[in-house]
Order: C-alpha cells, then sequence, then structure tokens
C-alpha cells in the first residue's frame, strides 16, 4: 500500500492531467467522476474531485502560460 504522500502526490499528477485534457467544467466533471466511480468506487472518485478543485485553484502555479 502507498504511503500518504506518495498517494497525495499521484492524486495531484492525476487530478493535473485531467485539467489539462480539458475536464475543467463542470458538466465535463462530473461526466469523469461518474466514470472513475465505476472503476475505483465513489470515495475514490470525489477525492479525485477534491482534489481537481485544489489544483485548479493552484493553476497558476503548474500550469504554463500557453495552457492557461
Amino acid at each position: 500500500m502507498m504511503d500518504d504522500a506518495t498517494e497525495q502526490h499521484r492524486r495531484g499528477c492525476e487530478a493535473r492531467h485531467w485539467i489539462r485534457q480539458g475536464y475543467n467544467s463542470g458538466r465535463w466533471v462530473d461526466e469523469l467522476i461518474t466514470r472513475i466511480a465505476g472503476r475505483r468506487g465513489p470515495a475514490a472518485a470525489e477525492a479525485l474531485r477534491e482534489e481537481m478543485r485544489r489544483q485548479w485553484l493552484r493553476r497558476r502555479d503548474w500550469m504554463e502560460a500557453s495552457e492557461l
């Protein structure tokens, strides 16, 4: 099992990946979370949603100018 720091890093990377793929509106994120919940369960999907929210608020720290 992964330790907490490793899991948090993985989740952050995944959240940034999905945001970069264009999942940045409520409708698109809802569709993604529904698919994730079907594969990994609702708790994992909601954890990803929360991380995507955190990463969206911090996007200027990690997105390149061309992505903004």
